[in-house]
């Protein structure tokens, strides 16, 4: 009886002792973590993507390449090379380019295709942003507008959130053009009737030429709140309204003052500043003219939204 009892103890301890060298050997056994992949930069992913090899010669020529393979939080609108072509583009003609004076074009119109913050397609605004070209210190705009996205009313984007180590790509179907303060009016259907009067006025080249300038924008709704109607004015009665419009210099929200006065381009016509509540402004026959977008920056100077079309004095 006890040899019995004796052999059964002696058996529990060994199956028991099997099982916890089984139950170490299985603990001992640890699961590799997954790992993910590294992100690749937007350079690296461009380079390596041969639909992206004209925008990948062009960011090599301008020396962007460096830029963009750094750290950052970009988010870059990446023509692909169906994009160029449209626009008659080759990897030749970016080879080709060798004056230093087209070589700073060429790197001023790839920045204007990124911006310094990274930015999803689900977060891009109805706006107007800044972008990596700077004129005289201040990011050249580009305006976005979502649900789809668009960028200046005509390039689209046709792949969206590509994820990089330094920010995010957006592939667009055109190259953008960075804007004049012409090119703002034109591209936004909220100025119409202001494109319309330039025209006709003959003013489009005058203001696109110009090298500093600021313009004060009255929307089409500007317009029909004087019952604006574009076949009751010649050229002539035209020039004098739009130029009062007008500044001959580059003038920031930032850079009026409460009682500033200034002579605008039709030089019977002057501006008076109110800056105790936003930017307003009275001048020839109007009053409490309000700033409703301010700092549009252009190729060329800057772009103020207002509410009202100024009419000079009699």
């Amino acid at each position: 009886m006890k040899k019995n009892i004796f052999k059964t103890a002696l058996l529990s301890l060994t199956l028991g002792a099997l099982l916890f060298a089984s139950c170490k050997k299985e603990d001992d056994k640890t699961t590799p973590t997954p790992t993910t992949p590294a992100l690749k930069s937007i350079y690296e992913i461009a380079k390596a993507d041969t639909s992206f090899s004209i925008l990948v010669a062009a960011l090599d020529k301008a020396g962007l390449n460096g830029t963009l393979t750094n750290a950052g939080t970009y988010t870059v609108f990446a023509p692909n090379n169906a994009a160029w072509r449209k626009e008659g583009i080759t990897i030749e003609d970016i080879n080709e380019i060798t004056d230093p004076a087209d070589i700073a074009d060429l790197k001023n119109g790839l920045l204007y295709h990124v911006l310094g913050e990274k930015v999803k397609s689900t977060e891009v605004p109805n706006a107007y942003v800044s972008t990596l070209f700077l004129v005289n210190g201040n990011g050249v705009s580009l305006r976005t507008t979502n649900n789809p996205v668009k960028l200046n009313n005509e390039a689209n984007v046709v792949a969206a959130d590509i994820a990089a180590s330094n920010g995010i790509i957006h592939v667009i179907d055109a190259p953008l053009n960075p804007q004049s303060v012409v090119d703002i009016a034109v591209n936004n259907p909220a100025f119409t009737s202001l494109v319309s009067a330039l025209d006709k006025a003959e003013l489009v080249s005058t203001l696109e030429d110009a090298p500093e300038l600021t313009v004060f924008a009255p929307t089409n709704d500007a317009f029909n709140a004087i019952n604006f109607k574009l076949e009751d004015f010649t050229k002539e009665q035209l020039t004098p309204i739009l130029t009062s419009h007008v500044l001959g210099s580059q003038v920031r929200s930032s850079q009026i003052k409460n009682g500033d006065m200034v002579t605008t381009l039709n030089t019977n016509t002057k501006l008076t500043f109110n800056t105790t509540s936003g930017v307003k402004f009275s001048g020839g026959d109007v009053t409490d003219v309000t700033v409703t977008t301010a700092d549009i920056q252009a190729t060329n100077g800057v772009v103020h939204v207002i509410n009202k079309v100024v009419l000079p004095g009699k």
